[in-house]
């Protein structure tokens, strides 16, 4: 029998990071990062399950062909995945965006996601067994806040991209899911405009934020077996909020 492996790319996010201390079941989690690995290394101890913490570069296509072999060569299949990466997002407006904006968040995102799923979905749809979690956002639901269309856009290729899946592999017992929250209190934030977050805050009929506790639930969910007769299913997390 298979190991049970979960691999998370982009885990030294907040995100990622509560994933980790809150999956309950036994498994090995394979953690992707590329600067904050001491994060990782630091949960070692609030987890039963075996962690990696694992190193790439997803700009680099040679870092990410090596981080894949070896992921193959050493730990095995990923039954389970969750894309949890993105480039720093900041707001800015399109008459001042340059294409590598664009190009930053294609590579980290898109082009990363494609090039791990073309190395393991067709392998998983040999097992016929896997399930795929792509972190969206609520901007895909509606009408987008200004100034931040290459963050924007490229959630849209991945909402085009969980679709597709869902509908190519869906024979093969393999759900392909996302989840759109509403803005998360997590570092992420760092190079939003300050007045812009309080604005998210105060519009909402909470009057508050998301919260990494708020998201990570679902996620949970939709790698267990309750997801088992969900696919091509993008999940609104929004609290409330009308998009």
């Amino acid at each position: 029998m298979s190991r049970n492996i979960l691999l998370i790319i982009g885990a030294s996010s907040d995100i990622g990071l509560d994933l980790i201390k809150s999956v309950d079941e036994d498994c090995l989690i394979l953690a992707h990062y590329n600067s904050s690995g001491a994060r990782i290394y630091e949960l070692s101890k609030e987890t039963s399950n075996e962690l990696v913490a694992l190193k790439a570069d997803l700009n680099s296509d040679k870092e990410l062909a090596e981080f894949l072999d070896n992921i193959e060569s050493n730990y095995g299949l990923p039954q389970k995945i969750v894309f949890l990466a993105a480039a720093p997002v900041e707001n800015i407006r399109f008459k001042a965006v340059q294409w590598r904006d664009f190009e930053n968040n294609i590579n980290i995102s898109l082009k990363a996601s494609v090039t791990i799923l073309s190395r393991f979905l067709p392998k998983l749809a040999k097992q016929k067994s896997g399930k795929i979690v792509f972190m969206l956002s609520s901007y895909v639901l509606g009408v987008p806040p200004k100034a931040l269309s290459h963050y924007t856009t490229i959630k849209y290729a991945l909402l085009g991209l969980t679709k597709s899946l869902a509908s190519e592999y869906a024979d093969k017992n393999i759900q392909i899911n996302a989840v759109s929250p509403s803005m998360i209190e997590t570092r992420f934030l760092n190079n939003i405009n300050e007045k812009f977050v309080e604005l998210s805050a105060y519009s909402h009929p909470l009057k508050r934020n998301a919260v990494v506790g708020d998201v990570t639930p679902v996620i949970r969910m939709l790698l267990s077996e309750d997801s088992d007769y969900m696919n091509g299913v993008n999940i609104p997390i929004t609290g409330g909020g009308v998009f």
